[in-house]
């Protein structure tokens, strides 16, 4: 009897995973891994756009600077800046 008591009272043994949220503790944990995962992969994403902006920006300037030199000649200008778009 004690025994009985003792396990059904309390968060502790055999039937411990079964008690929180009703059994679904596990689906909860998946949860939370999948929005951990989610938030780091959007981390990496905007980190990788950010960069690519950076540098198709540098493109960008690099190429306005040879037109204002003289460097290249209209047309050129014009296909290099449809192409690096």
């Amino acid at each position: 009897m004690f025994h009985t008591v003792l396990w059904n009272t309390r968060m502790m043994g055999p039937r411990m995973g079964m008690r929180f949220y009703g059994g679904y503790s596990w689906m909860m944990g998946l949860v939370c891994l999948t929005i951990f995962v989610a938030l780091v992969l959007s981390i990496i994403a905007i980190v990788k756009v950010t960069k690519r902006s950076k540098r198709s920006s540098n493109a960008f300037s690099i190429l306005d600077e040879r037109y204002a030199r003289g460097e290249i000649s209209k047309e050129d200008y014009e296909q290099i800046k449809k192409d690096l778009k």
